[in-house]
Protein backbone atom coordinates (compact mmCIF):
# COMPACT_ATOMS: atom_id res chain seq x y z
CA UNK A 1 0.00 0.00 0.00
CA UNK A 2 3.23 2.28 0.99
CA UNK A 3 4.20 2.03 -2.67
CA UNK A 4 1.17 2.67 -4.43
CA UNK A 5 1.47 6.43 -5.02
CA UNK A 6 4.63 6.10 -6.17
CA UNK A 7 3.40 3.75 -9.01
CA UNK A 8 0.14 6.18 -9.79
CA UNK A 9 3.18 8.27 -10.29
CA UNK A 10 5.14 5.95 -12.19
CA UNK A 11 2.72 5.54 -14.70
CA UNK A 12 1.64 8.76 -15.10
CA UNK A 13 5.14 9.87 -16.06
CA UNK A 14 4.92 7.13 -18.95
CA UNK A 15 1.80 9.22 -20.43
CA UNK A 16 2.90 10.91 -23.44
CA UNK A 17 2.38 14.71 -22.59
CA UNK A 18 5.04 17.92 -21.64
CA UNK A 19 6.17 18.11 -18.30
CA UNK A 20 4.43 21.31 -16.67
CA UNK A 21 1.13 19.96 -18.13
CA UNK A 22 1.75 16.66 -15.74
CA UNK A 23 2.96 19.48 -13.21
CA UNK A 24 0.06 21.87 -13.50
CA UNK A 25 -3.32 19.72 -13.75
CA UNK A 26 -3.32 18.89 -10.49
CA UNK A 27 -1.56 22.31 -9.39
CA UNK A 28 -4.74 24.11 -10.52
CA UNK A 29 -7.15 21.75 -9.02
CA UNK A 30 -5.40 22.71 -5.87
CA UNK A 31 -5.43 26.39 -6.76
CA UNK A 32 -9.52 26.70 -7.39
CA UNK A 33 -10.52 24.33 -4.45
CA UNK A 34 -8.38 26.37 -1.73
CA UNK A 35 -9.58 29.59 -2.93
CA UNK A 36 -12.96 27.83 -3.50
CA UNK A 37 -12.77 26.82 0.10
CA UNK A 38 -11.39 30.16 1.23
CA UNK A 39 -13.76 32.20 -0.17
CA UNK A 40 -16.49 30.10 0.67
CA UNK A 41 -15.88 30.20 4.56
CA UNK A 42 -15.55 34.27 4.22
CA UNK A 43 -18.72 34.19 2.39
CA UNK A 44 -20.21 31.82 5.22
CA UNK A 45 -19.40 33.34 8.28
CA UNK A 46 -20.19 36.77 7.14
CA UNK A 47 -23.53 35.27 6.08
CA UNK A 48 -24.03 33.40 9.37
CA UNK A 49 -22.87 36.57 11.77
CA UNK A 50 -25.60 38.69 9.35
CA UNK A 51 -28.35 36.04 9.74
CA UNK A 52 -27.80 36.00 13.99
CA UNK A 53 -27.74 39.38 13.98
CA UNK A 54 -31.06 39.86 12.11
CA UNK A 55 -32.62 36.90 14.15
CA UNK A 56 -31.84 38.65 17.40
CA UNK A 57 -32.68 42.21 15.82
CA UNK A 58 -36.32 40.58 15.08
CA UNK A 59 -36.84 38.54 18.16
CA UNK A 60 -35.99 42.06 20.54
CA UNK A 61 -37.99 44.11 18.33
CA UNK A 62 -41.51 41.81 18.83
CA UNK A 63 -40.48 41.26 22.46
CA UNK A 64 -39.98 45.09 22.84
CA UNK A 65 -43.45 46.22 21.38
CA UNK A 66 -45.43 42.82 23.51
CA UNK A 67 -43.81 43.82 26.46
CA UNK A 68 -44.89 47.75 25.92
CA UNK A 69 -47.51 48.40 23.45
CA UNK A 70 -50.40 49.91 25.75
CA UNK A 71 -52.53 46.82 26.53
CA UNK A 72 -55.44 49.40 27.90
CA UNK A 73 -55.38 51.42 24.15
CA UNK A 74 -55.25 47.94 22.74
CA UNK A 75 -58.32 46.32 23.95
CA UNK A 76 -60.62 49.64 22.91
CA UNK A 77 -59.82 48.72 19.24
CA UNK A 78 -62.44 45.61 18.13
CA UNK A 79 -64.44 47.47 15.31
CA UNK A 80 -62.84 48.56 12.04
CA UNK A 81 -64.20 51.52 11.99
CA UNK A 82 -61.82 51.99 15.56
CA UNK A 83 -58.72 52.44 13.02
CA UNK A 84 -59.56 56.62 12.80
CA UNK A 85 -59.64 56.22 16.69
CA UNK A 86 -56.83 57.77 18.90
CA UNK A 87 -56.10 54.41 20.55
CA UNK A 88 -55.58 53.00 16.96
CA UNK A 89 -53.43 55.79 16.19
CA UNK A 90 -51.23 55.82 19.01
CA UNK A 91 -50.31 52.21 18.68
CA UNK A 92 -49.93 52.14 15.10
CA UNK A 93 -47.71 55.54 15.37
CA UNK A 94 -45.56 53.63 18.19
CA UNK A 95 -45.23 50.67 15.39
CA UNK A 96 -43.99 52.82 12.80
CA UNK A 97 -41.21 53.84 15.35
CA UNK A 98 -39.96 50.74 15.89
CA UNK A 99 -39.80 50.05 12.22
CA UNK A 100 -37.88 52.86 11.31
CA UNK A 101 -35.27 52.15 14.88
CA UNK A 102 -34.64 48.45 14.23
CA UNK A 103 -34.97 48.72 10.32
CA UNK A 104 -37.37 46.21 9.71
CA UNK A 105 -40.08 46.01 6.84
CA UNK A 106 -43.16 45.43 8.83
CA UNK A 107 -44.61 45.47 12.46
CA UNK A 108 -48.06 44.60 13.50
CA UNK A 109 -50.51 42.86 16.02
CA UNK A 110 -53.43 39.93 15.38
CA UNK A 111 -55.57 38.57 17.95
CA UNK A 112 -56.99 35.16 17.53
CA UNK A 113 -60.57 34.44 17.81
CA UNK A 114 -61.06 30.32 17.82
CA UNK A 115 -58.74 29.11 14.95
CA UNK A 116 -57.42 32.12 13.17
CA UNK A 117 -56.07 35.32 13.51
CA UNK A 118 -56.94 39.00 12.38
CA UNK A 119 -55.41 42.08 11.70
CA UNK A 120 -55.64 44.07 15.10
CA UNK A 121 -53.13 46.93 14.72
CA UNK A 122 -50.03 47.40 12.39
CA UNK A 123 -48.08 50.16 10.71
CA UNK A 124 -49.33 50.90 7.64
CA UNK A 125 -53.25 50.82 8.25
CA UNK A 126 -54.10 47.48 7.14
CA UNK A 127 -57.42 47.15 8.61
CA UNK A 128 -59.04 46.05 12.29
CA UNK A 129 -60.58 42.52 11.98
CA UNK A 130 -59.34 41.69 8.94
CA UNK A 131 -58.28 37.93 8.47
CA UNK A 132 -55.01 36.68 8.50
CA UNK A 133 -54.82 34.22 5.67
CA UNK A 134 -51.16 32.56 6.37
CA UNK A 135 -51.23 31.92 10.19
CA UNK A 136 -48.55 29.06 10.03
CA UNK A 137 -47.81 26.33 13.20
CA UNK A 138 -45.29 28.85 14.44
CA UNK A 139 -48.16 31.45 15.11
CA UNK A 140 -50.03 29.08 17.21
CA UNK A 141 -47.25 27.16 19.28
CA UNK A 142 -46.34 30.84 19.74
CA UNK A 143 -49.83 31.77 21.10
CA UNK A 144 -50.01 28.06 22.91
CA UNK A 145 -46.45 28.44 24.71
CA UNK A 146 -46.43 32.02 25.33
CA UNK A 147 -43.12 32.32 23.69
CA UNK A 148 -41.49 33.82 20.64
CA UNK A 149 -41.00 32.00 17.81
CA UNK A 150 -39.35 32.50 14.09
CA UNK A 151 -41.95 32.66 11.30
CA UNK A 152 -41.58 32.33 7.62
CA UNK A 153 -44.22 32.36 5.34
CA UNK A 154 -45.29 33.54 1.51
CA UNK A 155 -48.43 35.56 0.50
CA UNK A 156 -49.48 37.88 -2.68
CA UNK A 157 -46.92 40.39 -1.90
CA UNK A 158 -43.79 38.27 -1.46
CA UNK A 159 -42.07 36.43 1.08
CA UNK A 160 -41.47 37.32 4.58
CA UNK A 161 -39.54 36.06 7.74
CA UNK A 162 -38.97 37.35 11.27
CA UNK A 163 -40.57 36.18 14.55
CA UNK A 164 -43.51 36.11 16.75
CA UNK A 165 -43.89 37.44 20.51
CA UNK A 166 -47.12 37.01 22.67
CA UNK A 167 -49.14 39.80 24.13
CA UNK A 168 -49.35 38.63 27.90
CA UNK A 169 -51.69 40.19 30.51
CA UNK A 170 -53.10 39.00 33.99
CA UNK A 171 -56.44 38.17 33.44
CA UNK A 172 -59.45 38.90 36.63
CA UNK A 173 -58.66 35.08 38.00
CA UNK A 174 -55.10 36.60 37.99
CA UNK A 175 -53.05 34.05 35.79
CA UNK A 176 -51.43 35.17 32.73
CA UNK A 177 -53.60 34.64 29.39
CA UNK A 178 -52.20 35.96 25.87
CA UNK A 179 -55.02 38.53 24.28
CA UNK A 180 -52.35 39.01 21.08
CA UNK A 181 -49.31 38.19 18.89
CA UNK A 182 -47.16 41.03 17.95
CA UNK A 183 -45.44 40.28 14.35
CA UNK A 184 -41.87 41.70 13.12
CA UNK A 185 -40.76 40.77 9.93
CA UNK A 186 -38.44 41.40 7.16
CA UNK A 187 -38.40 40.69 3.29
CA UNK A 188 -36.81 37.42 2.35
CA UNK A 189 -34.84 39.44 -0.31
CA UNK A 190 -33.64 41.51 2.64
CA UNK A 191 -32.07 38.13 3.86
CA UNK A 192 -29.89 37.31 0.55
CA UNK A 193 -28.84 40.92 0.45
CA UNK A 194 -25.42 40.48 1.93
CA UNK A 195 -24.93 37.07 0.59
CA UNK A 196 -24.82 38.56 -3.02
CA UNK A 197 -23.10 41.49 -1.90
CA UNK A 198 -20.12 39.64 -0.17
CA UNK A 199 -20.39 36.96 -3.36
CA UNK A 200 -20.12 39.77 -5.73
CA UNK A 201 -17.03 40.59 -3.15
CA UNK A 202 -15.18 37.86 -3.11
CA UNK A 203 -15.55 36.42 -6.85
CA UNK A 204 -13.12 38.78 -8.91
CA UNK A 205 -10.63 38.31 -6.04
CA UNK A 206 -10.96 34.31 -6.68
CA UNK A 207 -10.84 34.91 -10.47
CA UNK A 208 -7.95 37.16 -10.23
CA UNK A 209 -5.82 35.61 -8.21
CA UNK A 210 -6.43 32.42 -9.50
CA UNK A 211 -6.14 33.17 -13.17
CA UNK A 212 -2.36 35.14 -11.62
CA UNK A 213 -1.54 32.13 -9.71
CA UNK A 214 -2.26 29.89 -13.17
CA UNK A 215 -0.79 31.71 -15.13
CA UNK A 216 2.31 32.39 -13.26
CA UNK A 217 2.29 28.04 -12.10
CA UNK A 218 2.69 27.47 -16.33
CA UNK A 219 6.06 29.03 -16.25
CA UNK A 220 7.23 26.74 -13.40
CA UNK A 221 10.38 24.57 -14.60
CA UNK A 222 11.23 21.19 -13.86
CA UNK A 223 14.36 21.36 -11.69
CA UNK A 224 12.71 24.49 -9.10
CA UNK A 225 9.57 22.65 -8.93
CA UNK A 226 9.38 19.90 -5.54
CA UNK A 227 10.33 22.48 -2.54
CA UNK A 228 8.81 25.57 -3.06
CA UNK A 229 4.62 24.03 -4.50
CA UNK A 230 5.28 21.99 -1.21
CA UNK A 231 5.69 25.61 0.63
CA UNK A 232 2.66 26.49 -1.64
CA UNK A 233 0.96 23.60 -0.61
CA UNK A 234 1.12 24.24 2.93
CA UNK A 235 0.06 27.75 2.40
CA UNK A 236 -3.20 26.95 0.34
CA UNK A 237 -3.85 24.54 3.27
CA UNK A 238 -3.49 27.46 5.42
CA UNK A 239 -5.97 29.63 3.60
CA UNK A 240 -8.53 26.76 3.70
CA UNK A 241 -8.04 26.86 7.19
CA UNK A 242 -9.02 30.31 7.36
CA UNK A 243 -5.79 31.72 8.28
CA UNK A 244 -5.69 34.95 6.46
CA UNK A 245 -2.50 36.62 5.93
CA UNK A 246 -0.59 33.75 5.47
CA UNK A 247 2.24 34.29 3.53
CA UNK A 248 4.82 32.36 1.64
CA UNK A 249 8.70 32.56 2.57
CA UNK A 250 10.22 32.11 -1.04
CA UNK A 251 13.10 33.45 -2.02
CA UNK A 252 14.00 32.16 -5.38
CA UNK A 253 14.04 34.91 -8.61
CA UNK A 254 11.92 33.05 -11.04
CA UNK A 255 8.55 31.93 -11.97
CA UNK A 256 8.01 30.50 -8.76
CA UNK A 257 9.04 33.00 -6.46
CA UNK A 258 6.44 35.43 -8.46
CA UNK A 259 4.05 32.40 -7.88
CA UNK A 260 4.62 32.77 -4.40
CA UNK A 261 4.41 36.77 -3.88
CA UNK A 262 1.47 36.75 -5.79
CA UNK A 263 -0.08 33.71 -3.76
CA UNK A 264 0.84 36.00 -0.51
CA UNK A 265 -0.76 39.14 -2.63
CA UNK A 266 -4.06 37.35 -2.37
CA UNK A 267 -3.72 36.05 1.06
CA UNK A 268 -3.65 39.71 2.14
CA UNK A 269 -6.47 40.55 0.18
CA UNK A 270 -8.92 37.83 1.39
CA UNK A 271 -7.35 38.93 4.67
CA UNK A 272 -8.22 42.93 4.28
CA UNK A 273 -11.71 41.90 2.69
CA UNK A 274 -12.47 40.20 5.83
CA UNK A 275 -10.94 42.32 7.83
CA UNK A 276 -13.29 45.25 5.99
CA UNK A 277 -16.72 43.13 6.15
CA UNK A 278 -16.18 43.06 9.66
CA UNK A 279 -15.50 46.33 9.77
CA UNK A 280 -18.54 47.35 7.56
CA UNK A 281 -21.07 45.43 10.12
CA UNK A 282 -19.23 47.24 13.00
CA UNK A 283 -20.02 50.44 11.30
CA UNK A 284 -23.86 49.44 10.52
CA UNK A 285 -24.77 48.67 14.05
CA UNK A 286 -23.00 51.86 15.32
CA UNK A 287 -25.06 53.77 12.84
CA UNK A 288 -27.86 52.17 13.40
CA UNK A 289 -27.74 52.86 17.30
CA UNK A 290 -27.20 56.46 16.48
CA UNK A 291 -29.86 56.50 14.82
CA UNK A 292 -32.07 55.16 17.69
CA UNK A 293 -30.24 57.39 20.14
CA UNK A 294 -31.02 60.47 17.50
CA UNK A 295 -34.70 59.47 17.49
CA UNK A 296 -35.33 59.27 21.27
CA UNK A 297 -34.68 62.85 20.96
CA UNK A 298 -37.75 63.97 19.21
CA UNK A 299 -40.91 64.31 20.50
CA UNK A 300 -42.33 60.86 20.95
CA UNK A 301 -45.67 62.54 20.63
CA UNK A 302 -47.59 65.84 19.90
CA UNK A 303 -48.00 67.68 23.17
CA UNK A 304 -52.06 68.38 23.47
CA UNK A 305 -52.63 71.90 23.25
CA UNK A 306 -56.20 73.06 23.83
CA UNK A 307 -56.99 75.87 20.60
CA UNK A 308 -53.62 74.64 19.14
CA UNK A 309 -53.41 72.76 16.17
CA UNK A 310 -49.78 70.75 15.32
CA UNK A 311 -48.75 68.25 12.33
CA UNK A 312 -45.04 67.52 11.78
CA UNK A 313 -43.18 65.42 9.28
CA UNK A 314 -39.13 64.27 9.16
CA UNK A 315 -37.26 61.92 6.61
CA UNK A 316 -33.69 61.76 6.88
CA UNK A 317 -31.31 61.52 4.44
CA UNK A 318 -29.11 58.67 5.31
CA UNK A 319 -29.04 56.96 9.01
CA UNK A 320 -28.61 59.84 10.95
CA UNK A 321 -29.76 63.74 10.45
CA UNK A 322 -28.45 67.15 10.47
CA UNK A 323 -32.61 68.18 10.63
CA UNK A 324 -34.26 68.32 13.99
CA UNK A 325 -37.77 69.81 15.65
CA UNK A 326 -38.85 69.99 19.08
CA UNK A 327 -42.36 71.11 20.59
CA UNK A 328 -41.55 72.16 24.20
CA UNK A 329 -44.45 72.78 26.48
CA UNK A 330 -44.09 75.73 28.21
CA UNK A 331 -46.90 76.03 30.40
CA UNK A 332 -49.99 78.76 30.98
CA UNK A 333 -51.34 78.13 27.63
CA UNK A 334 -47.32 78.52 25.72
CA UNK A 335 -45.72 76.18 23.73
CA UNK A 336 -42.33 76.29 22.21
CA UNK A 337 -41.28 74.97 18.38
CA UNK A 338 -38.38 74.75 17.66
CA UNK A 339 -36.66 73.74 14.11
CA UNK A 340 -32.85 73.41 12.87
CA UNK A 341 -30.63 72.05 10.60
CA UNK A 342 -27.18 71.11 11.31
CA UNK A 343 -24.39 71.66 8.93
CA UNK A 344 -22.51 68.55 7.38
CA UNK A 345 -23.86 64.72 7.25
CA UNK A 346 -23.78 61.82 9.07
CA UNK A 347 -22.95 60.77 12.56
CA UNK A 348 -21.01 64.27 12.69
CA UNK A 349 -23.77 66.45 12.05
CA UNK A 350 -26.15 63.95 14.13
CA UNK A 351 -23.58 64.66 17.02
CA UNK A 352 -24.00 68.22 16.80
CA UNK A 353 -27.99 68.12 16.29
CA UNK A 354 -28.37 66.32 19.58
CA UNK A 355 -26.34 69.02 21.61
CA UNK A 356 -27.65 71.90 19.98
CA UNK A 357 -31.28 70.35 20.64
CA UNK A 358 -30.27 69.59 24.01
CA UNK A 359 -28.89 72.95 24.92
CA UNK A 360 -31.58 74.98 23.17
CA UNK A 361 -34.46 72.98 25.06
CA UNK A 362 -32.63 73.71 28.48
CA UNK A 363 -32.16 77.43 28.15
CA UNK A 364 -36.08 77.63 26.60
CA UNK A 365 -37.16 76.69 30.36
CA UNK A 366 -35.08 79.18 31.68
CA UNK A 367 -36.07 82.39 29.52
CA UNK A 368 -39.07 83.58 27.95
CA UNK A 369 -37.60 85.85 25.19
CA UNK A 370 -36.49 83.14 22.26
CA UNK A 371 -33.43 85.92 21.05
CA UNK A 372 -32.13 85.34 24.83
CA UNK A 373 -32.48 81.39 24.27
CA UNK A 374 -31.06 81.02 21.20
CA UNK A 375 -28.46 83.69 22.67
CA UNK A 376 -27.40 81.80 25.32
CA UNK A 377 -27.71 78.31 23.24
CA UNK A 378 -24.93 79.93 20.52
CA UNK A 379 -22.52 81.30 23.42
CA UNK A 380 -22.59 77.85 24.43
CA UNK A 381 -22.93 75.40 21.62
CA UNK A 382 -19.60 77.84 19.91
CA UNK A 383 -17.18 76.40 22.49
CA UNK A 384 -18.37 72.88 22.06
CA UNK A 385 -18.60 72.25 18.50
CA UNK A 386 -15.88 71.98 16.12
CA UNK A 387 -15.08 74.30 14.00
CA UNK A 388 -16.77 75.21 10.70
CA UNK A 389 -19.71 73.28 11.65
CA UNK A 390 -22.75 75.71 13.28
CA UNK A 391 -26.66 75.07 13.58
CA UNK A 392 -29.45 77.23 11.32
CA UNK A 393 -32.21 77.57 13.81
CA UNK A 394 -35.84 79.26 14.28
CA UNK A 395 -37.50 79.29 17.31
CA UNK A 396 -40.73 80.15 18.10
CA UNK A 397 -43.01 80.58 21.55
CA UNK A 398 -46.35 80.97 21.01
CA UNK A 399 -49.33 82.40 23.97
CA UNK A 400 -52.30 81.02 23.31
CA UNK A 401 -53.86 82.91 26.13
CA UNK A 402 -52.70 86.15 24.39
CA UNK A 403 -53.02 85.30 20.85
CA UNK A 404 -49.05 86.24 20.65
CA UNK A 405 -46.28 84.84 18.49
CA UNK A 406 -42.48 85.92 19.56
CA UNK A 407 -39.82 84.40 17.30
CA UNK A 408 -36.43 84.72 16.84
CA UNK A 409 -33.91 83.34 13.41
CA UNK A 410 -30.16 82.05 13.70
CA UNK A 411 -29.98 82.10 10.24
CA UNK A 412 -32.84 79.69 8.90
CA UNK A 413 -34.91 79.77 6.31
CA UNK A 414 -37.90 82.11 7.41
CA UNK A 415 -41.13 80.18 8.21
CA UNK A 416 -44.13 81.90 7.06
CA UNK A 417 -47.57 82.79 8.31
CA UNK A 418 -50.66 81.74 6.34
CA UNK A 419 -53.71 83.86 7.54
CA UNK A 420 -56.92 82.47 7.50
CA UNK A 421 -58.29 85.35 5.15
CA UNK A 422 -55.84 85.91 2.77
CA UNK A 423 -55.26 89.36 1.56
CA UNK A 424 -56.73 90.69 -1.77
CA UNK A 425 -52.81 91.31 -2.96
CA UNK A 426 -51.27 88.13 -2.66
CA UNK A 427 -47.79 89.22 -3.93
CA UNK A 428 -46.94 89.45 -0.63
CA UNK A 429 -48.89 85.98 0.30
CA UNK A 430 -47.76 83.99 2.47
CA UNK A 431 -46.15 86.31 4.83
CA UNK A 432 -42.40 85.38 5.68
CA UNK A 433 -41.29 85.61 9.27
CA UNK A 434 -38.60 87.16 8.74
CA UNK A 435 -36.32 88.89 11.73
CA UNK A 436 -34.27 92.35 12.31
CA UNK A 437 -30.73 92.34 13.42
CA UNK A 438 -28.25 89.15 12.93
CA UNK A 439 -29.27 85.66 11.58
CA UNK A 440 -26.40 84.14 11.31
CA UNK A 441 -27.00 80.28 12.50
CA UNK A 442 -25.60 79.72 15.86
CA UNK A 443 -22.23 77.63 16.86
CA UNK A 444 -20.08 80.70 14.56
CA UNK A 445 -19.04 83.60 16.98
CA UNK A 446 -20.22 83.33 20.53
CA UNK A 447 -20.71 87.59 19.93
CA UNK A 448 -23.63 86.84 17.88
CA UNK A 449 -26.94 88.76 19.35
CA UNK A 450 -30.05 87.87 18.82
CA UNK A 451 -33.15 89.76 18.25
CA UNK A 452 -37.35 89.24 19.11
CA UNK A 453 -40.10 89.70 16.56
CA UNK A 454 -43.83 89.56 17.53
CA UNK A 455 -47.01 89.71 16.04
CA UNK A 456 -50.79 89.12 17.05
CA UNK A 457 -52.72 85.92 15.56
CA UNK A 458 -55.76 85.50 14.74
CA UNK A 459 -58.07 81.94 14.77
CA UNK A 460 -57.33 79.93 12.09
CA UNK A 461 -53.63 81.35 11.08
CA UNK A 462 -51.28 79.00 10.35
CA UNK A 463 -47.30 79.06 10.69
CA UNK A 464 -45.06 76.66 8.05
CA UNK A 465 -41.81 75.95 9.66
CA UNK A 466 -39.70 73.82 6.88
CA UNK A 467 -35.88 73.19 6.44
CA UNK A 468 -33.55 73.88 3.38
CA UNK A 469 -34.18 70.41 2.30
CA UNK A 470 -37.38 71.47 1.10
CA UNK A 471 -36.38 74.30 -0.58
CA UNK A 472 -33.35 72.40 -2.67
CA UNK A 473 -34.93 69.68 -3.36
CA UNK A 474 -33.60 68.49 -6.82
CA UNK A 475 -35.46 67.33 -9.92
CA UNK A 476 -33.38 64.84 -12.91
CA UNK A 477 -32.34 67.91 -14.88
CA UNK A 478 -30.85 69.68 -11.48
CA UNK A 479 -33.47 72.54 -10.77
CA UNK A 480 -34.04 72.83 -7.45
CA UNK A 481 -37.84 73.48 -5.81
CA UNK A 482 -37.43 76.83 -4.62
CA UNK A 483 -39.49 79.22 -3.02
CA UNK A 484 -41.42 80.27 -5.93
CA UNK A 485 -43.06 77.15 -6.57
CA UNK A 486 -43.60 76.64 -2.69
CA UNK A 487 -45.22 80.19 -2.36
CA UNK A 488 -47.29 79.59 -6.00
CA UNK A 489 -48.35 76.10 -4.34
CA UNK A 490 -49.80 78.23 -0.68
CA UNK A 491 -51.38 80.47 -2.81
CA UNK A 492 -53.69 77.63 -4.45
CA UNK A 493 -54.68 75.99 -1.41
CA UNK A 494 -58.14 76.43 0.55
CA UNK A 495 -57.90 79.12 3.56
CA UNK A 496 -59.19 76.79 5.89
CA UNK A 497 -56.59 74.07 5.48
CA UNK A 498 -55.37 71.59 8.07
CA UNK A 499 -51.76 71.35 8.89
CA UNK A 500 -51.70 67.62 8.13
CA UNK A 501 -53.17 68.67 4.71
CA UNK A 502 -50.28 71.20 3.97
CA UNK A 503 -47.98 69.64 5.45
CA UNK A 504 -49.35 66.38 2.92
CA UNK A 505 -49.85 68.72 0.37
CA UNK A 506 -46.37 70.36 0.09
CA UNK A 507 -44.75 66.63 0.37
CA UNK A 508 -46.42 65.50 -2.72
CA UNK A 509 -45.73 68.33 -4.92
CA UNK A 510 -42.31 67.78 -3.67
CA UNK A 511 -42.40 64.53 -4.97
CA UNK A 512 -43.67 65.11 -7.99
CA UNK A 513 -41.09 67.52 -8.69
CA UNK A 514 -37.76 65.52 -7.95
CA UNK A 515 -39.33 62.90 -9.57
CA UNK A 516 -36.77 59.83 -9.57
CA UNK A 517 -33.66 62.09 -8.49
CA UNK A 518 -32.02 61.07 -5.57
CA UNK A 519 -31.98 63.16 -2.60
CA UNK A 520 -29.39 65.15 -1.04
CA UNK A 521 -30.29 66.50 2.55
CA UNK A 522 -33.21 65.84 5.61
CA UNK A 523 -36.72 66.79 4.66
CA UNK A 524 -38.39 68.20 8.18
CA UNK A 525 -41.59 70.38 8.88
CA UNK A 526 -43.83 71.86 11.48
CA UNK A 527 -46.90 72.91 10.59
CA UNK A 528 -49.17 75.14 13.68
CA UNK A 529 -52.42 76.21 13.67
CA UNK A 530 -54.27 78.68 15.89
CA UNK A 531 -57.93 78.09 16.92
CA UNK A 532 -58.33 74.31 15.97
CA UNK A 533 -58.09 71.27 18.65
CA UNK A 534 -54.89 69.93 19.76
CA UNK A 535 -53.64 67.32 17.20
Amino acid sequence: MRLYPARVVRKLMLIRAPLFIKIMAPLILLIFLTVGISGYRVYQESTSRWQTEMDTRLARVANLVANTVDRERLRVIRQPTDIDGPAYQQIAGRLEQAVIAANVAWIGIYYREDDYFYYWVDYDYSGVGYPFFYATPAHFSAYADRQPQPVAYTDEFGSYYGFVAPIIINNDAGQEEVIGLVEALVDQEARTLLQQDTFSRILPIMLIGSLIVVVLSALITVVLFNQPLRRLQHGALALAQGRFGYTIKLSSRDELGDLAETFNQMSKQLKKLYQELAERERIQRELEIAQRVQLATFPAEIPQVPGMTIATYFRPHRETSGDFYDLLPLGDGQIGIVIGDVSGKSIPAAMVMVAAQSIIRAEAYNFDSPAQVLDKSNTILAHRIVPGMFAAVSYARFDLHKQELIWANAGHVYPFLLHRVPPADQSDYPHYLETAGFSLPMGMNDDIRYEDDGLTLSPGDMILFYTDGIIEAMNPNRQIYGFDRLENLVRSLPPDISPEDLIETVLADVIAFVQEAEQHDDMTMVAVKVGGKAA
